[in-house]
């Protein structure tokens, strides 16, 4: 393949996935067809098919950047030092604020709550981790606490998302560190 079949490769693919956003605007992904969006893209079928086999398909590798993109945030996270954990926790939620509209229509338009739980899934074992220490000889919890406080995190990222973002990401990270860490502080699970 040379450089100008690549490149008309990519905009194929960009066009298809910057109208897919756009019709997921007005429509849930399940309500778009192949033709929909081969015709907001200005593309033909043919085109689409060489591609892709369906329109979920293009919603999955959206969907699995901004996991991935997620993930990476939190992929570091160092357990003893709060101030990194609240950076960390940060630098996600200003991602998610840069790209609100796509996580938006991401978390719409999840099946079943599909993109939320593979959200929670992708943070929990940073957050694990997170805690091991702090339960001392209760470590055993340290998952279910996890799940616990990023599914707790993910619904107060919502709400932020649904009403305008006026936290900023600090002040958010800064609560959400305070909600994970204070009641678990005492080692107070017996």
């Amino acid at each position: 393949m040379n450089v100008s079949d690549n490149q008309r490769v990519k905009l194929s693919k960009r066009l298809l996935r910057e109208s897919l956003i756009r019709l997921l605007e007005q429509h849930h992904i399940y309500e778009i067809t192949v033709s929909q969006l081969c015709t907001a893209a200005q593309i033909n079928r043919s085109t689409f098919y060489k591609y892709y086999d369906n329109v979920r398909e293009i919603y999955e590798e959206i969907e699995n950047e901004a996991l991935a993109a997620c993930a990476a945030c939190v992929a570091t996270v160092e357990s003893h030092d709060k101030e990194a954990v609240i950076k960390r926790v940060e630098e996600l939620l200003a991602h998610i604020k840069e790209n609100a509209d796509l996580f938006r229509l991401l978390l719409e338009n999840s099946k079943d709550g599909e993109f939320s739980y593979k959200l929670v899934e992708n943070t929990v074992g940073a957050v694990t981790k997170m805690y091991k220490p702090v339960l001392g000889s209760k470590k055993k919890y340290a998952q279910y606490l996890s799940l616990f406080v990023v599914s707790g995190a993910l619904s107060v990222m919502k709400k932020w998302l649904d009403t305008g973002m006026k936290e900023s990401p600090h002040e958010l990270a800064k609560l959400l560190m305070f909600i994970a860490t204070e009641r678990f502080s005492n080692n107070t699970i017996s």
